[in-house]
Protein backbone atom coordinates (compact mmCIF):
# COMPACT_ATOMS: atom_id res chain seq x y z
CA UNK A 1 0.00 0.00 0.00
CA UNK A 2 1.21 3.62 -0.65
CA UNK A 3 0.35 5.72 1.79
CA UNK A 4 -0.09 9.77 1.34
CA UNK A 5 1.58 11.88 3.50
CA UNK A 6 -0.69 14.10 5.65
CA UNK A 7 0.37 17.57 7.27
CA UNK A 8 4.30 16.61 7.08
CA UNK A 9 4.70 14.49 4.40
CA UNK A 10 -2.53 12.81 2.97
CA UNK A 11 -12.05 16.96 -13.59
CA UNK A 12 -24.17 21.49 -22.36
CA UNK A 13 -22.76 21.89 -25.56
CA UNK A 14 -25.45 21.00 -27.40
CA UNK A 15 -24.53 21.47 -31.11
CA UNK A 16 -28.14 22.27 -32.78
CA UNK A 17 -28.92 22.13 -36.23
CA UNK A 18 -31.71 23.80 -37.88
CA UNK A 19 -33.48 23.62 -41.11
CA UNK A 20 -34.60 27.27 -41.09
CA UNK A 21 -34.12 29.82 -38.49
CA UNK A 22 -36.34 29.52 -35.08
CA UNK A 23 -36.55 31.68 -32.74
CA UNK A 24 -34.58 31.07 -29.10
CA UNK A 25 -37.88 30.57 -27.49
CA UNK A 26 -39.31 27.91 -29.49
CA UNK A 27 -35.64 25.75 -28.99
CA UNK A 28 -36.06 22.87 -26.57
CA UNK A 29 -32.58 21.88 -25.33
CA UNK A 30 -32.75 18.47 -24.39
CA UNK A 31 -31.82 17.49 -20.91
CA UNK A 32 -28.58 15.52 -20.79
CA UNK A 33 -28.86 11.96 -19.56
CA UNK A 34 -27.40 11.18 -16.00
CA UNK A 35 -23.56 10.18 -16.21
CA UNK A 36 -23.47 6.74 -15.48
CA UNK A 37 -22.74 5.41 -12.14
CA UNK A 38 -18.94 3.87 -11.08
CA UNK A 39 -20.10 0.36 -11.24
CA UNK A 40 -19.57 -1.44 -7.50
CA UNK A 41 -16.29 -2.59 -6.52
CA UNK A 42 -15.92 -6.29 -7.13
CA UNK A 43 -15.99 -8.35 -4.18
CA UNK A 44 -12.70 -10.66 -3.90
CA UNK A 45 -11.45 -12.82 -1.79
CA UNK A 46 -7.39 -13.60 -2.34
CA UNK A 47 -6.44 -16.68 -1.15
CA UNK A 48 -3.01 -17.49 0.74
CA UNK A 49 -1.87 -19.92 -1.26
CA UNK A 50 1.71 -20.64 -1.91
CA UNK A 51 2.85 -20.36 -5.29
CA UNK A 52 6.30 -20.23 -6.99
CA UNK A 53 7.90 -17.10 -9.18
CA UNK A 54 9.78 -16.90 -12.20
CA UNK A 55 12.92 -17.01 -10.34
CA UNK A 56 11.57 -20.48 -8.24
CA UNK A 57 10.99 -18.73 -5.32
CA UNK A 58 7.96 -19.61 -3.18
CA UNK A 59 5.94 -16.37 -2.33
CA UNK A 60 2.28 -16.56 -0.77
CA UNK A 61 -0.25 -14.80 -3.11
CA UNK A 62 -1.87 -12.77 -0.11
CA UNK A 63 0.81 -12.46 2.71
CA UNK A 64 3.71 -11.37 0.17
CA UNK A 65 2.39 -9.56 -3.15
CA UNK A 66 -0.89 -8.50 -2.53
CA UNK A 67 -1.56 -7.38 0.78
CA UNK A 68 -1.05 -3.40 1.45
CA UNK A 69 -0.58 -3.11 -2.28
CA UNK A 70 -2.21 -2.16 -5.85
CA UNK A 71 -1.98 -4.66 -7.45
CA UNK A 72 -2.24 -5.65 -10.94
CA UNK A 73 -3.48 -8.97 -12.20
CA UNK A 74 -3.48 -11.16 -15.59
CA UNK A 75 -3.81 -14.46 -16.51
CA UNK A 76 -1.22 -16.14 -19.14
CA UNK A 77 0.17 -19.46 -20.29
CA UNK A 78 3.40 -19.33 -22.06
CA UNK A 79 2.55 -21.57 -25.03
CA UNK A 80 -0.61 -19.07 -26.31
CA UNK A 81 -0.35 -18.52 -29.52
CA UNK A 82 -3.22 -15.65 -29.76
CA UNK A 83 -4.01 -12.72 -26.63
CA UNK A 84 -1.27 -13.69 -24.09
CA UNK A 85 1.50 -11.85 -25.62
CA UNK A 86 -0.21 -8.56 -26.38
CA UNK A 87 -2.50 -8.51 -23.11
CA UNK A 88 1.67 -9.13 -21.85
CA UNK A 89 3.12 -6.38 -23.87
CA UNK A 90 0.15 -3.96 -22.51
CA UNK A 91 0.82 -4.56 -18.77
CA UNK A 92 4.94 -4.10 -19.26
CA UNK A 93 4.28 -0.63 -21.38
CA UNK A 94 1.68 0.02 -18.18
CA UNK A 95 4.38 -0.55 -15.82
CA UNK A 96 6.68 1.37 -17.66
CA UNK A 97 4.64 4.47 -17.54
CA UNK A 98 4.29 4.57 -13.83
CA UNK A 99 7.99 4.67 -13.75
CA UNK A 100 10.56 2.81 -11.79
CA UNK A 101 9.37 4.14 -8.02
CA UNK A 102 6.01 2.86 -8.24
CA UNK A 103 4.54 0.57 -5.72
CA UNK A 104 1.98 -1.16 -7.88
CA UNK A 105 2.39 -4.92 -8.05
CA UNK A 106 2.04 -6.86 -11.47
CA UNK A 107 0.95 -10.60 -11.38
CA UNK A 108 0.68 -12.77 -14.36
CA UNK A 109 -1.12 -16.38 -13.23
CA UNK A 110 -0.37 -19.26 -15.09
CA UNK A 111 -3.37 -20.96 -16.69
CA UNK A 112 -1.33 -24.11 -17.90
CA UNK A 113 0.29 -25.36 -14.62
CA UNK A 114 1.25 -28.78 -16.36
CA UNK A 115 3.70 -27.36 -18.47
CA UNK A 116 4.87 -23.62 -17.37
CA UNK A 117 7.72 -24.30 -15.02
CA UNK A 118 9.12 -21.00 -13.40
CA UNK A 119 11.80 -21.03 -15.66
CA UNK A 120 9.32 -21.35 -18.67
CA UNK A 121 7.49 -18.32 -17.50
CA UNK A 122 11.15 -16.57 -16.66
CA UNK A 123 11.99 -17.03 -20.35
CA UNK A 124 8.13 -16.12 -21.35
CA UNK A 125 8.81 -12.78 -19.40
CA UNK A 126 12.39 -12.06 -20.77
CA UNK A 127 11.38 -10.00 -23.63
CA UNK A 128 9.14 -7.55 -21.74
CA UNK A 129 11.68 -6.81 -19.33
CA UNK A 130 9.80 -6.70 -16.27
CA UNK A 131 10.71 -4.68 -13.27
CA UNK A 132 11.06 -6.12 -9.86
CA UNK A 133 7.79 -5.80 -8.84
CA UNK A 134 6.16 -7.97 -11.23
CA UNK A 135 5.66 -11.93 -10.51
CA UNK A 136 4.95 -14.70 -13.33
CA UNK A 137 3.55 -17.36 -11.19
CA UNK A 138 2.82 -21.27 -11.71
CA UNK A 139 3.00 -24.04 -8.87
CA UNK A 140 1.06 -27.00 -7.39
CA UNK A 141 -1.94 -27.74 -9.62
CA UNK A 142 -4.68 -27.18 -7.14
CA UNK A 143 -3.13 -23.73 -5.40
CA UNK A 144 -2.85 -22.38 -8.79
CA UNK A 145 -6.33 -23.26 -9.45
CA UNK A 146 -7.38 -22.01 -6.19
CA UNK A 147 -6.00 -18.55 -6.54
CA UNK A 148 -7.15 -18.87 -10.77
CA UNK A 149 -11.16 -19.17 -9.13
CA UNK A 150 -10.80 -16.86 -6.49
CA UNK A 151 -9.83 -13.98 -8.82
CA UNK A 152 -12.06 -14.88 -11.87
CA UNK A 153 -9.39 -15.95 -14.03
CA UNK A 154 -10.41 -19.48 -14.32
CA UNK A 155 -11.50 -21.62 -17.56
CA UNK A 156 -11.81 -25.09 -17.99
CA UNK A 157 -10.45 -24.46 -21.65
CA UNK A 158 -7.24 -22.15 -21.51
CA UNK A 159 -7.58 -21.46 -24.90
CA UNK A 160 -10.49 -19.89 -24.41
CA UNK A 161 -9.50 -17.70 -21.47
CA UNK A 162 -10.27 -13.70 -21.57
CA UNK A 163 -8.04 -10.47 -21.79
CA UNK A 164 -9.09 -9.82 -18.19
CA UNK A 165 -6.92 -7.62 -15.98
CA UNK A 166 -7.84 -7.29 -12.29
CA UNK A 167 -7.00 -4.36 -10.61
CA UNK A 168 -7.01 -3.79 -6.60
CA UNK A 169 -5.75 -2.20 -4.04
CA UNK A 170 -6.16 -4.55 -0.58
CA UNK A 171 -6.47 -1.72 2.28
CA UNK A 172 -9.48 0.12 0.37
CA UNK A 173 -10.73 -3.36 -0.70
CA UNK A 174 -11.51 -2.10 -4.38
CA UNK A 175 -11.15 -3.92 -7.27
CA UNK A 176 -12.27 -3.59 -10.95
CA UNK A 177 -11.80 -5.73 -14.16
CA UNK A 178 -10.48 -3.89 -17.27
CA UNK A 179 -9.72 -5.31 -20.84
CA UNK A 180 -5.68 -6.40 -20.87
CA UNK A 181 -6.01 -5.65 -24.87
CA UNK A 182 -7.20 -2.26 -24.34
CA UNK A 183 -5.57 0.98 -24.11
CA UNK A 184 -2.63 1.03 -21.44
CA UNK A 185 -4.18 4.20 -20.01
CA UNK A 186 -7.24 2.30 -19.31
CA UNK A 187 -5.24 0.12 -16.99
CA UNK A 188 -3.01 3.15 -15.55
CA UNK A 189 -6.55 5.17 -14.71
CA UNK A 190 -7.91 1.94 -12.81
CA UNK A 191 -4.39 1.65 -11.11
CA UNK A 192 -4.78 5.41 -10.14
CA UNK A 193 -8.83 4.54 -8.90
CA UNK A 194 -7.66 2.34 -7.00
CA UNK A 195 -4.50 4.15 -5.46
CA UNK A 196 -6.67 7.23 -4.73
CA UNK A 197 -9.22 4.72 -3.01
CA UNK A 198 -6.59 4.30 0.28
CA UNK A 199 -5.26 7.52 0.13
CA UNK A 200 -5.65 10.26 3.13
CA UNK A 201 -8.53 13.20 2.18
CA UNK A 202 -6.36 15.71 0.19
CA UNK A 203 -7.10 18.42 2.11
CA UNK A 204 -4.69 16.70 5.14
CA UNK A 205 -2.13 17.04 2.63
CA UNK A 206 1.17 19.42 3.92
CA UNK A 207 5.07 19.89 2.49
CA UNK A 208 6.63 19.89 6.36
CA UNK A 209 9.84 18.69 5.99
CA UNK A 210 11.39 18.16 9.89
CA UNK A 211 9.77 16.54 12.50
CA UNK A 212 9.19 20.16 14.33
CA UNK A 213 7.83 21.87 11.79
CA UNK A 214 5.49 18.69 11.04
CA UNK A 215 4.47 18.23 14.24
CA UNK A 216 3.77 22.54 14.38
CA UNK A 217 1.44 21.45 11.20
CA UNK A 218 0.16 18.59 12.30
CA UNK A 219 -0.93 20.64 16.02
CA UNK A 220 -2.47 23.63 13.80
CA UNK A 221 -4.54 21.12 11.42
CA UNK A 222 -5.56 18.62 13.97
CA UNK A 223 -6.03 21.68 16.59
CA UNK A 224 -6.69 20.81 20.61
CA UNK A 225 -10.13 21.03 20.50
CA UNK A 226 -11.57 19.46 23.65
CA UNK A 227 -13.61 16.97 23.00
CA UNK A 228 -15.29 14.31 25.99
CA UNK A 229 -15.04 10.28 25.87
CA UNK A 230 -17.21 8.03 27.33
CA UNK A 231 -15.88 8.19 30.86
CA UNK A 232 -16.88 11.73 30.76
CA UNK A 233 -12.62 12.65 30.85
CA UNK A 234 -12.14 15.89 28.85
CA UNK A 235 -8.91 15.62 26.29
CA UNK A 236 -6.85 17.96 23.60
CA UNK A 237 -7.76 16.07 20.63
CA UNK A 238 -4.31 16.44 19.27
CA UNK A 239 -2.26 16.46 22.21
CA UNK A 240 -3.79 14.27 23.99
CA UNK A 241 -5.01 11.49 21.52
CA UNK A 242 -3.20 11.90 18.17
CA UNK A 243 0.56 13.37 18.64
CA UNK A 244 3.25 10.75 18.52
CA UNK A 245 1.23 7.78 18.19
CA UNK A 246 -0.57 5.74 15.10
CA UNK A 247 -4.35 6.51 15.21
CA UNK A 248 -7.44 4.62 13.78
CA UNK A 249 -10.31 7.36 13.48
CA UNK A 250 -13.89 6.10 12.29
CA UNK A 251 -17.14 8.08 12.87
CA UNK A 252 -20.55 6.60 14.34
CA UNK A 253 -23.48 7.67 16.77
CA UNK A 254 -25.02 5.38 19.27
CA UNK A 255 -28.56 5.59 17.65
CA UNK A 256 -27.69 4.24 14.33
CA UNK A 257 -29.49 1.75 12.85
CA UNK A 258 -27.42 0.54 10.09
CA UNK A 259 -23.72 0.67 10.06
CA UNK A 260 -22.36 1.54 13.07
CA UNK A 261 -22.91 -1.36 15.56
CA UNK A 262 -21.12 -3.87 12.79
CA UNK A 263 -18.39 -1.27 12.14
CA UNK A 264 -17.58 -1.00 15.83
CA UNK A 265 -17.50 -5.09 16.30
CA UNK A 266 -15.39 -5.47 13.60
CA UNK A 267 -13.34 -2.67 14.99
CA UNK A 268 -13.43 -4.32 18.31
CA UNK A 269 -11.64 -7.44 16.22
CA UNK A 270 -9.10 -5.06 14.93
CA UNK A 271 -8.09 -4.02 18.72
CA UNK A 272 -8.01 -7.83 19.54
CA UNK A 273 -5.68 -8.02 17.03
CA UNK A 274 -3.71 -5.12 17.43
CA UNK A 275 -3.39 -6.26 21.22
CA UNK A 276 -1.95 -4.36 24.05
CA UNK A 277 -0.24 -1.50 21.54
CA UNK A 278 -3.69 0.15 21.94
CA UNK A 279 -3.23 2.31 24.44
CA UNK A 280 -0.05 2.67 24.21
CA UNK A 281 1.48 3.63 21.14
CA UNK A 282 -1.80 2.90 19.46
CA UNK A 283 -5.30 5.33 19.48
CA UNK A 284 -8.14 4.27 18.00
CA UNK A 285 -10.88 7.36 18.15
CA UNK A 286 -14.77 6.93 17.08
CA UNK A 287 -16.15 10.38 17.01
CA UNK A 288 -19.42 11.60 16.97
CA UNK A 289 -21.53 12.53 14.20
CA UNK A 290 -24.50 13.29 16.94
CA UNK A 291 -23.05 15.05 19.24
CA UNK A 292 -26.90 16.95 20.49
CA UNK A 293 -27.74 12.96 21.33
CA UNK A 294 -24.52 10.94 21.89
CA UNK A 295 -23.79 11.75 25.66
CA UNK A 296 -20.72 10.55 27.44
CA UNK A 297 -22.63 8.20 28.79
CA UNK A 298 -24.31 6.75 25.85
CA UNK A 299 -21.37 6.33 24.43
CA UNK A 300 -20.07 4.22 27.21
CA UNK A 301 -23.24 1.77 27.18
CA UNK A 302 -22.81 1.51 23.43
CA UNK A 303 -18.50 0.70 23.93
CA UNK A 304 -19.25 -1.75 26.42
CA UNK A 305 -21.78 -3.92 24.12
CA UNK A 306 -18.93 -4.57 21.95
CA UNK A 307 -15.88 -4.95 24.17
CA UNK A 308 -14.21 -1.95 24.11
CA UNK A 309 -10.67 -2.23 25.25
CA UNK A 310 -8.49 0.93 26.81
CA UNK A 311 -7.36 2.92 24.57
CA UNK A 312 -10.18 3.19 22.18
CA UNK A 313 -11.85 6.56 22.70
CA UNK A 314 -15.79 7.31 22.06
CA UNK A 315 -15.84 11.11 21.62
CA UNK A 316 -18.60 13.87 21.96
CA UNK A 317 -18.79 17.42 23.00
CA UNK A 318 -20.46 20.91 22.38
CA UNK A 319 -21.61 20.89 18.59
CA UNK A 320 -19.19 23.40 17.91
CA UNK A 321 -16.29 21.58 18.97
CA UNK A 322 -16.83 18.49 17.23
CA UNK A 323 -18.27 19.79 14.35
CA UNK A 324 -14.71 21.81 14.07
CA UNK A 325 -12.61 18.32 14.27
CA UNK A 326 -15.72 16.38 12.35
CA UNK A 327 -15.30 19.17 9.58
CA UNK A 328 -10.69 19.30 9.48
CA UNK A 329 -11.31 14.86 8.83
CA UNK A 330 -14.17 14.91 6.31
CA UNK A 331 -16.28 13.11 8.50
CA UNK A 332 -18.92 15.85 9.17
CA UNK A 333 -22.65 15.63 7.73
CA UNK A 334 -25.94 17.10 8.70
CA UNK A 335 -27.74 14.23 9.11
CA UNK A 336 -26.16 11.62 10.81
CA UNK A 337 -27.44 8.51 8.70
CA UNK A 338 -25.28 10.23 6.00
CA UNK A 339 -22.53 9.86 7.44
CA UNK A 340 -19.37 8.01 5.68
CA UNK A 341 -17.69 5.09 6.61
CA UNK A 342 -14.58 5.72 6.34
CA UNK A 343 -11.79 4.59 8.71
CA UNK A 344 -8.94 6.66 8.80
CA UNK A 345 -5.33 5.41 9.57
CA UNK A 346 -2.56 7.47 10.25
CA UNK A 347 1.20 8.60 11.92
CA UNK A 348 0.99 11.79 13.32
CA UNK A 349 4.78 10.94 14.09
CA UNK A 350 5.77 10.26 10.33
CA UNK A 351 3.04 12.08 8.71
CA UNK A 352 1.83 8.74 6.61
CA UNK A 353 -2.17 8.88 6.48
CA UNK A 354 -3.86 6.07 4.33
CA UNK A 355 -7.79 5.72 4.43
CA UNK A 356 -9.93 2.31 4.65
CA UNK A 357 -13.62 1.20 4.21
CA UNK A 358 -14.02 0.14 7.84
CA UNK A 359 -15.41 -3.12 6.90
CA UNK A 360 -11.83 -4.01 5.24
CA UNK A 361 -10.85 -7.17 6.66
CA UNK A 362 -8.96 -7.47 10.13
CA UNK A 363 -6.11 -8.41 8.93
CA UNK A 364 -5.32 -5.86 6.08
CA UNK A 365 -6.49 -3.42 8.44
CA UNK A 366 -3.90 -4.64 10.84
CA UNK A 367 -1.40 -4.92 8.25
CA UNK A 368 -2.02 -0.95 7.35
CA UNK A 369 -1.06 -0.03 11.18
CA UNK A 370 1.99 -1.97 11.49
CA UNK A 371 3.32 -1.39 8.10
CA UNK A 372 2.24 1.73 7.35
CA UNK A 373 5.24 3.00 7.26
CA UNK A 374 7.25 0.94 5.32
CA UNK A 375 9.39 2.21 2.56
CA UNK A 376 7.00 2.77 -0.35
Amino acid sequence: MKPHALPSRWMLAAALVFATPVLAAEVSVPTPPPAAAKPASLDVEVPDVELVDQTGRKVRLWTDLVRGHTVAINFIFTRCKTICTPMTATMARVQKDLGPKNDVRFISITLDVANDTPERMAKFAEPFKPGPGWSFLTGEPAKVKEALVALGGYVPDKEAHRPTVLVGNAVADSWTRVDGLGSPSRILEAIREAQAASAAPAELGSAASDSAAQDAAAAKYFTNTELVDQHGKTHRFYEDLVRGRKVLINFAFTSCKGACSPITKHLAEVQEKLGGRVGKDITMITLSVDPANDTPKSLGTFAKKFGVKKGWYFLTGSRENITLVLKKLGGYVDNPDAHNTTLLIGDSATGMWVKSPAMAQVDNIVHAVEHLNDPK
